[in-house]
C-alpha cells in the first residue's frame, strides 16, 4: 500500500516534467522556424503537412484546407512567440501554450473520424514505445494524453460563442 501511495505522489511530478519538456520542445521548434525568416513559414506548414499526411492520408480536397490552417497557425504563433520573447511575461507564455492547445483542437476538428483515430493511435504508439519519435512529434503535435495533461495544467477552456 505504501508503494502505491508513493507512486501516486509522483504522478503530478512526472506530468509536470513532461509538460515542461514538451513546452521546451515546442519553443525550440518555433524558434528554429522563426530564425529562418520568411522561409520559416513555408518550412512550418510543409513540415506539419508532411508529417500528418503520412499518418492520416489527406484527401485532395483536404490538402489546401490543411495548408491554409498550418499557415494561419504559424502566423498566429509567430506573433505570440515574438511578444513572449520580448516581454518575458508568464501571461504571454500561457497565451502561447493555450494557443497551441486550441490549434491542436482546430486541427483535430478537420479530420474525419477515421483520420482522427489513426492520428491518435499513431501518437499514442510513439508515446508508449518510441521516446525519440514521441519527442519529435510532441514538438509540433499533442498525443491524446499530452493534450489532456496540458488542458488540465493550463486550465484550458473552450471559448463558447455568445
Amino acid at each position: 500500500m505504501k508503494k502505491i501511495l508513493l507512486f501516486l505522489l509522483f504522478i503530478p511530478l512526472f506530468s509536470q516534467a513532461q509538460i515542461e519538456k514538451t513546452i521546451k520542445l515546442k519553443l525550440a521548434v518555433m524558434q528554429n522556424f522563426i530564425a529562418k525568416g520568411e522561409e520559416g513559414l513555408t518550412m512550418f506548414w510543409q513540415t506539419k503537412g508532411k508529417i500528418t499526411f503520412g499518418i492520416v492520408n489527406y484527401t485532395e480536397e483536404q490538402n489546401p484546407i490543411f495548408k491554409e490552417l498550418f499557415i494561419q497557425q504559424y502566423k498566429e504563433l509567430e506573433t505570440i512567440y515574438m511578444k513572449m520573447i520580448s516581454s518575458e511575461d508568464s501571461k504571454d507564455t500561457d497565451l502561447f501554450v493555450k494557443t497551441l492547445i486550441r490549434q491542436e483542437d482546430d486541427y483535430r476538428k478537420l479530420l474525419t473520424p477515421e483520420q482522427l483515430k489513426k492520428y491518435s493511435h499513431q501518437l499514442a504508439e510513439f508515446e508508449k514505445s518510441n521516446a525519440q519519435a514521441h519527442d519529435s512529434y510532441s514538438s509540433l503535435f499533442f498525443s491524446d494524453n499530452l493534450l489532456k495533461e496540458f488542458k488540465a495544467s493550463f486550465q484550458y477552456k473552450k471559448k463558447t460563442p455568445n
